[in-house]
């Protein structure tokens, strides 16, 4: 997948740092907020237990030894509520109970300090093609359509917000591949039987043509439309 389009992804992602070492922490957030929407960062386990229940967590970056705590075991109840949300283990040294017991935790990336830039961006990159693979779909010419957040990603890693119709019309087309959606079916499942004109329908598609890119939908005429790529 193009680097641009992982990284625009991110742009859209909280995260939830867990460091008890400040100074490590001031730093690696001054990087790490140019890839993210927001950062929630805590000092301990009390604090990243109540952030991750309050507040809307995609990504979850934790060191392992927080003063008398242990950050695997943070993980191991998140993994208990959440068997998907990418993780990303900070570790001070090569232990071997720590890596064979982060082995069954579905981690994105187990990151020694002092953290290499290329492994830092490789575990970014891991973190955003995990959200490719549950809410977002990639098409065969490097666009990318998130569903769940009605977002399309142009080759260029544009994102273009779509509304809910939009979104549901791409979703419909793709769901249906080489077949063609008929105007009734995009009736029954955008408009909910709507007394819809034929030259509103001409206008919806005319805008999201240009938002998405007019070889997205192809028109078959007097039918209706089919996914053109």
């Amino acid at each position: 997948m193009d680097s641009v389009i992982i990284m625009e992804i991110l742009k859209s992602k909280n995260v939830l740092f867990v460091e008890n070492n400040e100074e490590f922490a001031q730093n690696f957030m001054t990087l790490l907020e140019l890839f993210v929407h927001k950062i929630w960062y805590c000092k301990d386990l009390t604090c990243a237990n109540q952030t991750f229940q309050a507040e809307k967590i995609d990504i979850i970056i934790s060191d392992i030894k927080l003063n008398h705590e242990n950050g695997l075991s943070f993980i191991e109840s998140i993994r208990k509520m959440d068997a998907h949300i990418p993780i990303i283990v900070l570790s001070g040294n090569k232990n071997e109970e720590f890596l064979f017991r982060a082995i069954p935790l579905n981690l994105c990336a187990y990151l020694l300090k002092p953290i290499k830039y290329k492994d830092f961006i490789e575990s970014l990159e891991k973190c955003a093609c995990s959200f490719t693979k549950s809410n977002s779909i990639l098409l065969k010419n490097g666009c990318i359509f998130d569903q769940q957040n009605h977002i399309f990603y142009l080759q260029d890693g544009t994102s273009v917000e779509l509304h809910k119709k939009e979104s549901a019309f791409i979703k419909l087309l793709i769901e249906n591949g080489c077949q063609v959606v008929t105007k009734d079916r995009m009736l029954e499942s955008i408009w909910n039987y709507e007394d819809i004109s034929e030259g509103a329908i001409a206008n919806f598609i005319m805008r999201l043509r240009k938002k998405v890119g007019k070889n997205l939908i192809y028109t078959i005429p007097e039918i209706g439309y089919k996914l053109g790529i």
